[in-house]
């Protein structure tokens, strides 16, 4: 049993526990939006999907992720038109 943990002094991420324990988000949609968070600010700017896609989730597993994180307000989409 783990009794002692050293935290990283660098390059980590909290997490909420609102987000960690929520019962209704997959283990999908926690990873996404952890990694997300976890993100410089000044990271540019990079559709949903291509960062999922680099965390390996895929298809319709993207599809639902992205479906419950809309769902419960995590994630905001605003759609533009390209000129």
């Amino acid at each position: 049993m783990l009794r002692h943990a050293i935290s990283p002094s660098r390059r980590f991420t909290k997490a909420s526990h609102d987000v960690v324990r929520h019962p209704r988000l997959s283990s999908d949609a926690k990873i996404l939006l952890l990694y997300v968070q976890g993100l410089p600010e000044d990271t540019p700017c990079r559709p949903l999907s291509e960062l999922a896609r680099k965390l390996g989730i895929k298809g319709r597993a993207y599809q639902k992720a992205k479906e419950q994180l809309v769902a419960h307000g995590y994630v905001h989409e605003w759609r533009t038109q390209g000129g």
